[in-house]
């Protein structure tokens, strides 16, 4: 009992012992000791009234799942941290002087408790300068670093428990203020160059070095975004992979003097690529003269297509990435689709045909080409690419390449500009024809994409030039040039590198449409290039034996390649397929069951006796945006790799 408990039960025992003489005053000295002792009671007491209230568990939630990150006040954990140690008024009254002092602290006895409350201060203080960036710099330079120190600092004491949430909260701490002081770093012209040294509100950090792993020289790339700046529509999934690191986009420009073997099959626009940065940070400062520390650091690029995780100490760690974002923004940025043109007017389109790579070319990944239908462009498979290039393990394993031409030409003169680009791409990037990835490629083709896929992989003999002239070539008036396009067109071996094919909603053996209305309208507007009309010229002078709608109609177009009377597709048609394939075929009345049709081609013309596999998709023709119909070319790609196991199911 305390002394001043003691004197006041002295006070009120005397109450009870008054003289005999004098007992008239007992009550009226007893009440108000009773006042006082009630008084001095509550005032002296060290146990405030504890009481407790039933609320809604989400509301307990909310509490406990706030954080610096969420909210304008730092989480419970760190209100707890500075409570027990008589700082919690301070966080508001003297932020600096609080970070400082906990930054002393830090560096005389390390602990998780200390750096997360130096994390969760910075960032606040970063907040509340957001509107100046120069002042919040320093924050957010800050915060990057406590938190890089909180997650790897091996000198910190306890141990760190990755099970723990404030691991997971530091590396988002790490992510957000890395990113917010990078957009500063741009708006404010700095560059990182070795010797920089940039400002922490207590300390300095100086960059040691840069680190790149991708497949050009940072100095090449004309601009850069973060991901996170962009919201993306059109495509259902974003496919991003949370860790540590800042998920960037980084532009190059096409330029006149590249003369690399890849630039020929890169994108004669711009290339975009995806990137992460990571900061990485010494966890020794040195010791200025002047009492600071510095923190040694470098910058490392990564690129994700190539590496999902970084090594820090000894521990393996994975990285955040998105390659959604960076394949939108190039979609955003590049010339509009050209179908309608390239239908119309094949010739206009001719420059810019051909083979084209997402990323430059990487020899130890299987290439997968997507060859696009009538009407369309490359940028039809943007969802099935998304998609693709978004599961580590595919793009572990391959590289993401399409062809793109003008869809007015006829179909087999197109599939020879296919076959001239694969076998430019063989000579420029395996001439020796060793390498085993480049001879496991795959071609997925959509619609007349598929017909021009399934050339690559046949033996034409002369069954097609059969089927409209009993007169070989070689007897025919034509110049050497329009001999070696008709023999071209006409007479092809399966290419010994393509090792699979995939057809989604391909007209094997024709498309009514090409008999209606639409199909001759169509027909009527199309103009094709002045090397083709020549050849029609030539053909109607000099192939007697050709079809007489054919002799009066000249040189098929795009669309009388999807004819189903069309002699030559109905050949091919029955010629046989050398490499495994697979078929996606749509059914616009139910999945699942055989017959119907996609709106534009039934499934007689789309189904191939002997394939490795059929999936027939509730959709019209445009199965392959179908989610299905991804997840099939998906587990096509994972058992072609020889990937078992859970993730091919």
């Amino acid at each position: 009992m305390s002394g001043a408990t003691q004197l006041l039960g002295i006070q009120f025992i005397s109450a009870f012992r008054c003289p005999k003489n004098r007992p008239t005053k007992i009550r009226s000295n007893f009440l108000p000791a009773l006042v006082v002792m009630i008084v001095l009671g509550s005032l002296l007491s060290s146990c405030a009234r504890v009481a407790i209230k039933a609320v809604p568990v989400s509301q307990r939630y909310d509490t406990l799942d706030r954080s610096a990150i969420n909210s304008s006040q730092p989480s419970e954990r760190t209100l707890a941290f500075l409570k027990q140690r008589d700082l919690n008024g301070q966080w508001k009254s003297d932020p600096d002087g609080l970070i400082a002092h906990l930054d002393a602290k830090y560096q005389g006895d390390p602990g998780l408790g200390t750096l997360f409350a130096l994390i969760e201060l910075t960032h606040l203080q970063a907040q509340h300068y957001a509107a100046e960036p120069n002042k919040a710099a320093p924050y957010n330079l800050s915060c990057a670093v406590y938190s890089y120190l909180f997650l790897f600092d091996q000198n910190v004491a306890p141990a760190q428990d990755y099970l723990r949430p404030n691991a997971h909260l530091a590396s988002e701490f790490y992510n957000r203020s890395l990113s917010r002081y990078l957009l500063y770093v741009h708006s404010a012209g700095i560059h990182f160059y070795p010797g920089t040294r940039l400002p922490m509100v207590v300390g300095t950090v100086v960059l040691k070095e840069r680190q790149s792993g991708l497949p050009f020289e940072p100095g090449e790339f004309s601009s850069s975004h973060l991901a996170y700046e962009y919201a993306v529509s059109g495509l259902d999934i974003t496919y991003a992979v949370p860790g540590i690191g800042v998920p960037l986009i980084l532009v190059r420009e096409a330029k006149e003097g590249d003369n690399r073997p890849e630039d020929r099959f890169l994108s004669r626009f711009r290339q975009v690529l995806a990137a992460t940065l990571f900061l990485r940070i010494e966890t020794e400062p040195a010791v200025e003269a002047g009492g600071g520390h510095v923190y040694g650091s470098r910058v490392e690029l990564y690129d994700p297509m190539r590496e999902n995780t970084v090594q820090v100490n000894s521990r393996t760690v994975p990285l955040e990435t998105d390659t959604t974002t960076p394949l939108a923004w190039m979609a955003a940025n590049v010339p509009p689709p050209q179908g309608i043109k390239g239908l119309m007017d094949p010739q206009a389109l001719s420059a810019v045909q051909g083979l084209y790579m997402l990323q430059p070319y990487q020899k130890d990944k299987i290439p997968v080409v997507f060859v696009h239908g009538l009407i369309s462009s490359p940028m039809t498979w943007l969802p099935m690419v998304n998609a693709l290039m978004g599961d580590p393990e595919l793009r572990k394993r391959y590289q993401f390449w399409y062809f793109s031409y003008p869809t007015g030409n006829p179909v087999f003169y197109s599939a020879t500009r296919l076959r001239q680009s694969l076998e430019s791409a063989r000579e420029a990037f395996d001439p020796d024809g060793t390498n085993p990835a480049f001879n496991n490629m795959i071609i997925v083709g959509h619609s007349m994409g598929g017909l021009l896929t399934k050339t690559m992989v046949q033996d034409s003999q002369d069954r097609l030039w059969n089927a409209v002239s009993k007169i070989p070539p070689s007897e025919l008036s034509l110049s050497s040039d329009v001999r070696d396009l008709v023999e071209r067109i006409f007479f092809f071996k399966p290419l010994p590198f393509v090792s699979e094919v995939v057809f989604i909603s391909t007209p094997h053996r024709g498309a009514e449409m090409a008999l209606g209305t639409i199909g001759q309208i169509g027909k009527a507007l199309v103009t094709l290039p002045l090397t083709l009309a020549k050849a029609s010229v030539a053909f109607n002078s000099s192939l007697r034996h050709w079809g007489i709608a054919a002799a009066e109609s000249g040189l098929p177009t795009g669309i009388d390649g999807l004819n189903p009377r069309n002699p030559v597709l109905k050949e091919s048609a029955s010629i046989p397929v050398a490499v495994p394939f697979h078929s996606i075929i749509g059914n616009e009345a139910k999945e699942g069951v055989a017959g119907g049709s996609d709106g534009i081609v039934p499934y007689w013309s789309s189904h191939l006796d002997g394939a490795q596999s059929e999936l027939i998709v509730k959709s019209g023709h445009g199965a392959h945006d179908n989610p299905l119909a991804i997840r099939e070319v998906r587990r096509i790609m994972l058992e072609h790799a020889k990937i078992e196991g859970e993730k091919v199911r």
